[in-house]
């Protein structure tokens, strides 16, 4: 069964049943009103009756002279009076040859000198009477009953039972038919949901959306909530699928990278065993290109291991670090990378300069950039290691080379890994450098930026915040 059908079963059967309830009051209600009636008419009638006895005789021998009862009489009005014994003593002509019941019972209770009413059955027509006891020098002498027919009364209320079933049928089907009208309306929007949620399920297309334009009620937040899981899901399919893409160029391009120097490798193995005894200097040419290879080889699989241990989520371990002793070292040793003319500016200002760091992988970041630096720079060009901190709290280090620099469409690049610009691909190299460059400043809660213009230079730029206190 359908929500829709439920919704719709629901609601019908909620009217329906409220119709019943207030059917059934209506018409118990006017059951009573209507009987009330008669009892009132019946009393009514009964105590004009009683005015019109007159006593006679004097005040040892009294008696109650009766009055024409026709006289009171309607068409469905019937009175009767009889004596203490049950003996009808007059009665309305309407009434014909016929009396009203009266039983043992009515002549017990007449004799405690209480009116009181009755209902009875005479001739399959329902009769409501009132029996009024007379009294004289308050002792019982007979009985007055009144009595009127309730058919009437039962045809009313048939009637209105006739109304009523009539009223509650039609009930049922306009409350079926609005019930699913608004079902229908109500569960629009969930409609929708399941199309779209189909559509995405045959075309994965992610980028579709519920379009609801109504109030923010459950069905409305349900939309929302839905669009936005269709937001995260396209994000993280997105984030899937460019990871899947860095994985299948990181694997080719480690295979690249590693079959080059197993290939130099081997050549120089088997040119060892063709020239084995012509001369040590094949030999030692030979022994030279392949300790070459395997230190390129080393450095690479360090490489490696240092982007799989980010991957896996490693955070570098920092602590409180002064930098001003770190950078000098750098500065230091920086002219053994390249013949460039190297100049380190803004040293003075970091004296008692303090960050969270490490100092290993800080190290490591600027021996990355400054050997891209001299790797890219001839030895005429210039080589500046700038360092500055700014009001902000943050220490800012850049690296600026006059060097062939970057096109602008290899820029936004240059940090994945093993990429490399075309015009340096020819040039020694891994391509995992600013990878790991990149990762360490993250690591450090900074951010690394390039700047480049073909020609001219590049210059990259490290900020790390200081340690506050």
């Amino acid at each position: 069964m359908t929500l829709r059908l439920r919704l719709t079963l629901l609601v019908t059967i909620t009217l329906g049943l409220t119709f019943i309830v207030l059917g059934g009051l209506v018409y118990f209600l006017m059951g009573h009103y209507l009987t009330n009636e008669i009892d009132r008419s019946l009393v009514a009638r009964a105590q004009e009756v009683v005015r019109s006895f007159r006593v006679e005789g004097n005040l040892r021998l009294q008696r109650i002279t009766l009055p024409n009862v026709n006289v009171f009489s309607a068409p469905d009005t019937f009175i009767q009076i009889v004596d203490i014994n049950g003996f009808v003593v007059t009665r309305s002509d309407n009434l014909g040859q016929q009396s009203l019941p009266l039983g043992p019972q009515t002549l017990i209770q007449a004799g405690e000198g209480i009116a009181f009413f009755e209902t009875e059955i005479v001739g399959n027509h329902p009769l409501r009477l009132y029996n009024v006891p007379l009294l004289l020098q308050n002792q019982p002498v007979g009985l007055l009953q009144v009595a009127r027919l309730l058919s009437p009364v039962q045809q009313t209320l048939g009637n209105l039972r006739r109304v009523l079933l009539f009223l509650g049928l039609l009930l049922i089907f306009l409350a079926a038919t609005l019930g699913y009208i608004l079902a229908r309306t109500a569960l629009r929007p969930i409609d929708r949901l399941t199309q779209v949620a189909e559509q995405i399920g045959e075309g994965k297309d992610l980028d579709q959306r519920v379009p609801y334009q109504g109030p923010m009620d459950e069905v409305g937040r349900l939309a929302a909530t839905f669009n936005a899981m269709l937001a995260r899901l396209q994000r993280a399919y997105t984030r899937l699928e460019e990871a899947y893409s860095a994985q299948r160029r990181f694997v080719a391009d480690a295979s690249h990278e590693l079959r080059t120097p197993l290939t130099t490798i081997r050549g120089n193995v088997d040119l060892l065993r063709k020239v084995q005894g012509q001369g040590e200097a094949w030999q030692d040419e030979a022994l030279a290109d392949i300790a070459s290879e395997a230190e390129r080889m080393s450095r690479l699989v360090n490489d490696l291991l240092t982007l799989a241990r980010a991957d896996a989520g490693q955070e570098i371990k920092r602590e409180p670090l002064e930098i001003l002793p770190l950078l000098q070292e750098v500065a230091r040793q920086a002219p053994l990378l390249g013949t460039a003319t190297f100049t380190a500016i803004g040293l003075e200002n970091l004296a008692g300069v303090h960050i969270m760091g490490n100092r290993d992988y800080l190290k490591q970041l600027f021996f990355i950039l400054l050997d891209n630096a001299f790797k890219y720079t001839s030895s005429e060009g210039k080589i500046d290691l700038i360092v500055n901190v700014e009001p902000q709290q943050r220490l800012i280090i850049k690296v600026r080379d006059t060097g062939p620099g970057i096109p602008p469409r290899d820029l936004e690049h240059i940090f994945e890994r093993f990429y490399r610009a075309d015009a340096t691909r020819s040039s020694e190299g891994t391509g995992l450098g600013l990878a790991i460059a990149r990762w360490i400043v993250e690591q450090h809660q900074g951010h690394i930026g390039v700047e480049s213009t073909v020609g001219k230079g590049t210059t990259f730029t490290v900020t790390i915040p200081l340690l506050k206190g």
